[in-house]
């Protein structure tokens, strides 16, 4: 996607790090539950670094991501995590944690046997008491045709988006996203831009399935916050 390399720098007017506190801090509860004393977490596809600006709290963070523009965002919010490019299906690390963390970038995965690589290469970074837990957008069986808007100010710098999400063919996995981004810049002048991304609809059994034989058992967490509505699930693998 445009949004996460030549326009990563509006990532931050777009979905601003304030807006993630209530999100993040419902994360903790959870993974607080199946892991009471974590030390040391590592989160594939960072992004830019929102949820990770307020788990840092409690326990370090390192951060993974495929984009450097996004962990060059990252690093400005987040300067005292550790920053490592790579991609999560396959990346190496050469160490063990009590967490990892993916949040909504595994959404783009429309294969299984991608989301099948990033489990195993998960519980490979994962101590005897580790948990992973994953954060997907969506599961057919909550799923339904949205549309979003946002974007937030700097300054004189300013971003709006629409965003509209759709099932083209609900025998095929996967749903897509339409984005129209509009960007004002410092001097006034305004750039628009066109994005899309198509994202894997997998069910519950499905995920997990996938888990088991990646070695872990699956546990769904509902998580119900301000800014979403419906069926929102949260998925805590443990061994």
């Amino acid at each position: 996607m445009k949004l996460y390399n030549e326009l990563a720098d509006w990532w931050p007017l777009m979905s601003p790090h304030t807006e993630y506190e209530e999100e993040a801090g419902l994360y903790l509860e959870i993974v607080k539950r199946y892991h009471p004393d974590i030390q040391k977490a590592v989160e594939f596809g960072s992004g830019g670094g929102s949820n990770a600006y307020y788990l840092k709290r409690h326990f370090s963070m390192t951060l993974t991501d495929l984009s450097p523009n996004m962990l060059k965002v990252s690093r400005e919010l987040n300067p005292d995590c550790e920053h490592i490019e790579g991609d999560m299906r396959n990346l190496d690390l050469g160490e063990e944690f009590d967490l990892v963390f993916i949040h909504d970038a595994i959404t783009y995965f429309t294969d299984k046997s991608d989301l099948l690589a990033v489990m195993h290469n998960a519980k490979k970074h994962l101590n005897k008491k580790g948990i992973l837990m994953i954060m997907t957008d969506q599961f057919e069986e909550t799923f339904k045709p949205s549309t979003g808007h946002g974007g937030s100010d700097q300054g004189k710098r300013g971003m709006r988006y629409l965003e509209w999400t759709y099932d083209n063919d609900p025998e095929d996995k996967t749903t897509e996203t339409e984005y129209v981004y509009v960007m004002r810049e410092e001097d006034g002048r305004v750039v628009r831009e066109f994005d899309h991304s198509k994202d894997g609809l997998f069910s519950m059994p499905e995920w997990e399935g996938l888990l088991a034989q990646a070695g872990f058992q699956a546990h769904f967490e509902r998580v119900e916050y301000e800014d979403v509505e419906g069926n929102f699930f949260a998925i805590v693998a443990t061994f």
